[in-house]
């Protein structure tokens, strides 16, 4: 019971009320800045903005028929009068009074819902329809306006307001062209009511149009509700990326939307990322492992530096000369692997392949003392990044060194792959000690060392180097060997010109 006083009073307590009404109003405001509602809210107002101007045109063109066919609809009246003035009396005689004639186009009149007759000889008397009006004429103030608004041989309109409903009178003046005195056809027309209808025709379409924007909000807030879901969970993504993890990716919904296509764009956007960070970490972790040993023996062989033994210092110096140099090819070539995934890694124009052949085998064969032999020319030419192959086949052939002795062979040729669509093949040979085929699965990764070598040991970063170049040409690089009889590296490249 205490515990149940104590929430109420909270419940009651006026700090309380505020602060649920500021977070209240806070996530209002939030609502009102999203995408979401911008988008439902402006559609939706084009819709209430097409609604109202196609109401409003409606009511104006029905209002503007209903007074023309209000008005036609009278003159009809005159133009029956007319009819029996110009048949005459039964017989085919004339009529020679407007009593007999009102008399008996009063007979035969059967003026519709909204429409009333009368009939009036000046001077004389006034003549109407035997049943019940909807509007009574035969009143002080419609005789009075007829009297006064009538003109000689013409029909007149005037609108006047009858017991607070609003008539349109036809006056027509009548004569029988016999010199005796002439009369008045007033026809009426309740428009008041008629556009009294329309007007709530019009309020039925507003009320309508209404319940159409209220159920479009609704379908509205939940198709974008759907449509916005990888929006959302893109925000939250990028809420909870941060540089020591980019594993978080956005779901993305079944379909080809332009929305569905953000969140595929943004998570490939992430991996692009994800594997920058990658390449940007493994180049530091590797530049640290290997250069570590080469800073270690340059500092030991300073600290251990005799300065007053001219001998030491020349022995220390080229020592050090030869690590410097060491470092500085091991961090090329780290940084050769890391702008590899770069867009500008390659700058491919087109290159004749056998010229390109020969001038590789010119710079390779100068690596040590080798039986070089070129295998094959095919011809053609291919568009691909002169320097790169250049530099691929260079580190294929310092591997093929270090596997090899002096009466071994070495060779470089290349092949076109069947049709120029099918691709091309460019491959490096050697009849040297061979790799085991554990050591294959292995010697394209970063500082792995096959455990057969007749030379000294590189960096352990050439086939990965070629590897990559491989790549960037969209690529591949494979192997086949056996150990003892040798080893052929072959690079695929895509389409050409055979």
């Amino acid at each position: 019971m205490t515990a149940f006083r104590t929430l109420a009073a909270r419940m009651g307590s006026p700090r309380m009320d505020s602060a649920s009404l500021a977070r209240g109003w806070q996530h209002l405001r939030a609502g009102l800045h999203t995408v979401r509602f911008r988008v439902l809210a402006t559609v939706l107002a084009f819709l209430a903005a097409g609604l109202l101007a196609a109401g409003i045109t409606t009511l104006a063109l029905d209002l503007r028929t209903l007074n023309n066919r209000v008005s036609d609809e009278l003159l009809l009246q005159s133009g029956r009068l007319q009819h029996i003035a110009e048949q005459g009396v039964p017989g085919g005689a004339p009529y020679t009074s407007l009593d007999a004639l009102f008399t008996v186009y009063l007979q035969g009149a059967a003026p519709g819902r909204y429409d009333s007759v009368m009939a009036t000889v000046n001077g004389g008397k006034t003549f109407l329809p035997a049943g019940e009006q909807p509007t009574s004429l035969a009143t002080v103030q419609v005789l009075e306006t007829v009297r006064s608004e009538y003109r000689e041989g013409r029909t007149v309109f005037h609108d006047l307001t009858l017991d607070g409903r609003q008539v349109r009178l036809a006056i027509t003046s009548v004569a029988l062209g016999d010199g005796s005195a002439g009369g008045l056809l007033v026809a009426a027309n309740e428009i008041g009511r008629q556009r009294e209808q329309a007007i709530e025709s019009f309020g039925t379409f507003a009320m309508v149009s209404l319940a159409t924007l209220l159920l479009a909000g609704a379908v509205g807030f939940l198709v974008t509700g759907r449509l916005f879901v990888p929006v959302r969970r893109l925000r939250q993504a990028t809420e909870a990326i941060t540089f020591e993890d980019l594993s978080s990716r956005v779901l993305v919904p079944p379909g080809d939307d332009d929305v569905s296509q953000l969140a595929t764009d943004f998570n490939r956007m992430l991996d692009r990322l994800e594997a920058g960070i990658s390449d940007q970490r493994r180049f530091v972790d590797d530049a640290s492992h290997e250069l570590r040993t080469p800073l270690t023996i340059i500092g030991g062989h300073l600290q251990l530096l005799r300065a007053g033994d001219p001998q030491d210092v020349a022995e220390t110096q080229v020592l050090l000369l030869e690590e410097l140099d060491r470092m500085q090819a091991l961090v090329d070539e780290l940084l050769l692997l890391a702008r590899s995934g770069r867009p500008d890694f390659l700058r491919t124009e087109r290159i004749d392949v056998d010229s390109f052949l020969q001038a590789a085998m010119t710079r390779i064969k100068v690596l040590a003392d080798r039986r070089w032999q070129l295998d094959a020319m095919p011809g053609g030419s291919l568009r691909a990044d002169r320097n790169r192959l250049t530099q691929a086949v260079e580190q294929l052939a310092a591997n093929a060194v270090q596997s090899t002795r002096r009466n071994d062979v070495i060779s470089l040729g290349a092949a076109w792959n069947g049709e120029a669509s099918a691709g091309f093949e460019l491959w490096v040979a050697d009849t040297g000690c061979g790799i085991s085929e554990a050591d294959q699965e292995r010697i394209f990764e970063r500082f792995a060392r096959a455990g057969v070598s007749r030379g000294p040991e590189g960096s352990g970063l050439g086939l990965p180097i070629v590897k990559a170049i491989a790549e960037a040409h969209s690529g591949t690089l494979r192997v086949t060997s056996r150990v003892n009889e040798g080893s052929r590296f072959v690079l695929s490249l895509p389409g050409g010109m055979p």
